[in-house]
């Protein structure tokens, strides 16, 4: 071993050996009791040592090589031992450095599939959805809330949804660009740990109530898109630095998806949006005509269609020009808006007329839905309406009901437009349904 100190036993009995042969040369040599010559003596003793000399030489020539060898196979040993030792301690860690190595490789496999699924996304409620569930699968942790901010005139941030826990606990929460802790986020623009970060703010109670661990905000162009808060860990440890990198890279991926998400939705808005109204234009309101009849023919549903028009509205458009006819179109479109249902669809079928798909509505209920729908539009004060020459501002409806009036799409829009203008023919401002018989002595055609 490195330091120890070695002793050959064997040399030392052969050094006492000689020192003892020595010791009774000499006592030969002095003593009196032989009488022989000093010069004899001397003889005889210098031979005894030249021969014990010659025995020890060899006898340490021996040893030495001997000792040679051992001390070489123990240099060796101890020389392999503490190589092996190091190669060892090295293999562990390239061991480790391996596994660390793999475990990076996985993580950035995974977060390669997590990007590619998330920025696949366009759909604002899916991706919303999906991003949650990943942040819960990926850090396993129990419960993820998401807020955004929507809209550029107003700084309070909306809850858009919450995993986990109740949005009941999380709506106690409210957040707006101008708080402390939004700001905090924005300028680091990382997650922070509440606990550590946050401890001197009042709203932290807030947080401990419900369980929440980490914040982290979600930026894209400089811009604060929203935040997302994370409670606790499924394990109850603390969240790690890979943790905290594997959260930040996430959001800042859904950041820029829920960018694109938005910017998704807004043309496809525009796209089936009427622009001066809002409602739903004509392409649109053909396309779900059509679902909410194969959708009536596999229910067994009835399905009723309303189509409206603006009475006299060329005479109002031709007195007070065409932004008052707009005006008068919009204010239409907005009491159509609060009259309808969810499940109903209300588009602008072309110029004044709008159109109201009522899905599981029979004849009564399209008469009672046009009936209230008209009254409203009648008893709204529009701007000079006296001009018109009834004196009010006014609308003409027709309905027509699939299956009992239209066995096909094209027939039931005909037989709607055909109930409306016969609507129009008995005097405007009134209702008409499609099975109804049309009065003896009408005009052919109104005009508008």
């Amino acid at each position: 071993m490195e330091g120890a100190r070695f002793i050959d036993y064997r040399s030392v009995l052969f050094i006492l050996l000689l020192i003892a042969i020595s010791a009774i040369v000499g006592i030969f040599i002095a003593t009196p009791v032989i009488s022989l010559p000093l010069w004899l003596k001397i003889l005889i003793g210098a031979v005894l040592l030249l021969a014990a000399g010659a025995v020890a030489s060899r006898s340490f020539s021996a040893r030495i090589l001997e000792l040679t060898d051992e001390l070489t196979e123990t240099g060796v040993s101890l020389r392999t031992k503490k190589y092996r030792q190091q190669i060892d301690s090295a293999t562990e860690e390239l061991r480790m450095l391996n596994r660390k190595l793999k475990r990076h490789i996985y993580e950035l496999h995974n977060l390669f599939h997590i990007s590619m699924d998330l920025t696949s996304i366009l759909d604002l409620d899916q991706l919303i959805n999906s991003y949650l569930n990943t942040l819960i699968g990926q850090l396993r942790i129990k419960n993820a809330t998401l807020f955004l901010h929507l809209d550029k005139n107003n700084p309070e941030l909306k809850l858009i949804k919450a995993k986990g826990i109740s949005e009941e606990d999380v709506a106690q929460l409210k957040f707006s660009l101008n708080d402390s802790i939004v700001k905090l986020l924005y300028q680091k623009r990382q997650p922070i740990i509440i606990a550590e970060e946050l401890t001197s703010l009042k709203e932290i109670e807030k947080f401990r109530m419900l369980d929440s661990e980490v914040i982290a905000p979600l930026v894209h162009s400089r811009k604060l898109e929203g935040l997302v808060i994370l409670g606790n860990k499924i394990n109850g440890e603390p969240y790690s630095q890979t943790d905290l990198e594997m959260l930040t890279l996430i959001t800042n991926i859904v950041a820029v998806a829920v960018v694109n998400a938005r910017l998704y939705q807004r043309v496809r808005e525009i796209s089936i949006t009427d622009e001066l109204t809002s409602l739903y234009n004509y392409r649109y309101f053909r396309l779900r005509l059509r679902d909410e009849v194969f959708r009536s023919q596999r229910t067994g549903r009835p399905l009723s269609l309303v189509i409206l028009d603006v009475d006299y509205f060329k005479n109002y458009n031709d007195t007070l020009g065409h932004p008052a006819g707009d005006q008068v179109l919009k204010q239409i479109a907005k009491i159509l808006r609060n009259s309808i249902r969810d499940t109903d669809v209300a588009a602008r079928y072309g110029g004044e007329e709008f159109c109201v798909i009522l899905p599981e509505v029979d004849r009564n209920g399209a008469r009672i839905f046009a009936e209230r729908l008209r009254k409203a539009i009648e008893d709204h004060p529009f701007y000079k309406e006296e001009i018109q020459p009834n004196g009010k501002l006014t609308v003409s409806a027709g309905a027509a009901t699939y299956p009992d009036d239209a066995r096909i799409i094209k027939e039931l829009l005909v037989r709607a437009d055909n109930a409306l203008y016969r609507a129009k023919r008995m005097g405007r401002n009134r209702v008409c349904l499609y099975a109804e018989e049309e009065p003896a002595g009408t005009l052919s055609r109104a005009s508008s």
